[in-house]
């Protein structure tokens, strides 16, 4: 369709102008296929119109389909190539289709019209991107002349050159700057660096030597020097040097964490473990408000299974950072390793306050309880980690059971029961879930049946396991089996020949098989082993076996 030269009519401006007017009015809502329909409307009453292009153009970019609205934009600057916000557009269209040359291309033009330094910055960044790194030298010269030289464009070019293994070209844009801040020891480092990458250790250490001077604690200077002794196998000076920087303030610390992580892993030199602490003391000290430092020195007590150092490190991380997840987890796994249940306890609650959604939290926190035997405590945090677990599996089980374990003692049977029940739907071959189930059922001398099936598949699983051996044997004493339920007893206690509740049930068989001075021998035992059963006392006195 041809370019309609003549004048609308007065009906075809009011058709167009509704016409713009509502597709413009669609494109603020959203509706963009509308948009497009009524842009189009448009060009059929006037197609000479730069403006409705335009509108195209950007209606065809939100939508994501490039290729139109790249078409429609050069349309539109066809038709008027002074507009600015057309040329933007086109720029913004080519850099989404990864044109990064006809994109810089662009924004040189607009260069000359506005915001020069702006848009040769623009320009710089998209010829480099397109690898372009003729143009984007080209633009970076033009830039420093109507700036002047600049530390971010020397940095750009440094790295344009170095993509090119221009290292000569590098070094020369660096001196520009030591010649503006001979002393500017971050300029120093930028040419050392170079001259090291370049294989002129001599003149970076020239440099080096000068930035130890102006600032005697400059940690990259220290690591620079550290790595050259280790390329030269100097061990104590790369130690020496290693020690400086991770004791400086002026390294970033995901830098020094990556060096550091990087020597614990690799245990070459005399003395690693002793000086893998140094270095990590060393890293605290330097960086003293840093919790990361702190984690560092605490897994390294922790790999030495020093639970109460590496825990205390672990406190001052969440002293300086108390939303660090990982901190938290590591106090409670020492907590846990140093068989502290109530630090656990206390532990879990303070950590709770910080994610009150991790289930982990509460897990812990009912393993503690039922230890320290605050039974209350035990099922309100199962019952919260129960809500949590859903699709945990490994952890709804442990909740579960944990539940059932609580409300044991607490004497609440059906709901004990209930428990285990829903642990043995999740898994039906959980071992634990299986044995402790089957005790307390033999302890209510109910579904005794039920209870062997359960305590036999639980040794099916684990055979040698102390714990599911004297269930074993203790339902087959209470279905009257006593032979038998000696045999498994005895198997109990020759794993565990010190468990009070084993040897006072070995105690209670024997009394059973008419065996009453060897019943009393067993109950004195378990006694003198720290057994808590309150019918223990009437066994010992009245000689006799007491439910």
């Amino acid at each position: 369709m041809g370019q309609k030269k003549q004048a609308l009519s007065e009906l075809q401006q009011m058709q167009f102008d509704a016409a713009f007017f509502n597709g413009n009015k669609e494109k603020i809502l959203g509706n963009y296929d509308e948009a497009i329909n009524q842009f189009k409307a448009c060009l059929y009453i006037d197609e000479t119109k730069s403006a409705v292009y335009y509108m195209l153009a950007d209606v065809y970019y939100s939508k994501g389909l490039l290729i139109d609205a790249e078409m429609y934009a050069q349309k539109a600057i066809k038709l008027d190539g002074l507009n600015i916000w057309y040329q933007l557009l086109l720029a913004e269209i080519y850099q989404a289709r990864k044109k990064y040359t006809e994109a810089g291309k662009q924004h040189l033009l607009l260069s000359k019209r506005e915001n020069e330094a702006g848009h040769l910055t623009e320009a710089a960044y998209l010829f480099a991107r397109g690898r372009d790194y003729h143009a984007a030298i080209k633009t970076l010269d033009r830039l420093e002349k109507v700036i002047g030289v600049n530390e971010e464009i020397i940095r750009q070019k440094e790295q344009i050159y170095m993509a090119q293994n221009k290292i000569a070209k590098a070094i020369k844009e660096v001196q520009k700057l030591i010649a503006l801040k001979p002393n500017e020891t971050r300029y120093l480092g930028m040419l050392a660096d170079l001259f090291m990458n370049s294989n002129k250790p001599t003149e970076a250490l020239k440099l080096y030597d000068k930035i130890l001077e102006l600032e005697p604690g400059n940690g990259y200077a220290h690591f620079a020097y550290a790595d050259y002794y280790n390329s030269k196998n100097d061990e104590a000076s790369w130690y020496k040097h290693t020690l400086l920087g991770m004791q400086s303030s002026n390294v970033e610390v995901k830098t020094k964490l990556a060096i550091l992580v990087n020597i614990i892993a690799n245990a070459k030199m005399d003395g690693h473990r002793l000086k893998c602490y140094e270095l990590a003391d060393a890293f605290v000290k330097g960086n003293p408000q840093e919790a990361t430092a702190y984690m560092v020195l605490g897994d390294l007590y922790v790999q030495d299974k020093l639970f109460k150092e590496a825990r205390s490190k672990y406190e001052r991380a969440v002293e300086l950072e108390p939303n660090t997840l990982v901190a938290w987890q590591q106090i409670i796994y020492c907590s846990g390793e140093m068989r502290d249940n109530k630090m656990l306890q206390a532990d879990c609650e303070r950590a709770i306050e910080y994610f009150p959604m991790e289930v982990l939290f509460y897990a812990y926190h009912t393993i503690a309880s039922l230890q320290l035997k605050e039974y209350e405590k035990a099922v309100k945090s199962a019952t919260k980690g129960v809500e949590l677990a859903e699709g945990n599996d490994e952890v709804l089980i442990q909740l579960y059971s944990n539940l059932g374990d609580a409300n044991h003692y607490l004497k609440n049977d059906s709901a004990c029961y209930a428990a285990y029940e829903k642990a043995l739907t999740i898994d039906k071959n959980n071992a634990y879930a299986l044995n402790n189930y089957a005790y307390f059922l033999s302890l209510g001398k109910t579904q005794l049946e039920k209870a062997e099936e359960m305590s036999k598949r639980s040794l099916d699983l684990d055979p040698g396991n102390s714990s599911y051996l004297d269930t074993y044997g203790w339902i087959l004493f209470q279905q009257k089996r006593y032979e038998l339920a000696k045999e498994y007893i005895e198997k109990s206690l020759a794993v565990s020949p010190n468990s009070a509740e084993v040897v006072e049930h070995m105690g209670d068989v024997m009394f059973k098989l008419n065996k009453s001075e060897k019943a009393l021998e067993y109950w004195n035992k378990a006694k003198e082993l720290g057994s808590e059963n309150e019918m223990l006392d009437r066994k010992i006195t009245e000689k006799k076996y007491v439910e």
